[in-house]
């Protein structure tokens, strides 16, 4: 699992880059086609990812239950956001990763709950939900990536 939380670690980077690359108008600016922004989709991975890992396990998530009601899957970039929402974003993006890296290696996520993502995969341990949490990273770094091109 040592690789898996490299990776999300390199895929969080990304995302910690965009944030710090792009000004708040561009990072909460919705392009024609596109339900939501690049913000959301940063702040949306987060989420996700607390909510495979610390809520199927029975854990308390490590972010606020405000983040999750904002950004959790089915919402859309519409929300009121400011400089530091970004500010504390970047951190959580950063902490989240290492958290969840201790924890799981002391086992603290031998409960998990099996759960059928929206993709059509069942998840069934959290070694699990960490694989797919990247994959799922991996998908919103590409809608940013996408998003990114209207703004160049």
């Amino acid at each position: 699992m040592k690789k898996h939380f490299e990776d999300l670690s390199i895929i969080r980077q990304h995302f910690i880059r965009y944030l710090e690359d792009y000004d708040l108008k561009h990072l909460t600016h919705i392009p024609m086609g596109f339900k939501n922004h690049i913000f959301w989709n940063c702040a949306h991975a987060l989420v996700t990812q607390q909510l495979l890992i610390y809520h199927l396990s029975g854990n308390n998530l490590l972010i606020d239950n405000d983040w999750v009601f904002r950004f959790k899957k089915g919402t859309f970039g519409e929300q009121n956001i400011n400089e530091n929402d970004v500010t504390k974003l970047t951190e959580l993006l950063s902490e989240t990763v290492s958290q969840t890296r201790i924890d799981y290696f002391a086992e603290r996520f031998s409960n998990y709950q099996t759960y059928q993502t929206s993709f059509g995969i069942r998840l069934k341990t959290v070694e699990d939900a960490i694989r797919f949490n990247n994959i799922h990273e991996g998908l919103h770094i590409g809608y940013i990536m996408s998003m990114k091109k209207h703004f160049d």
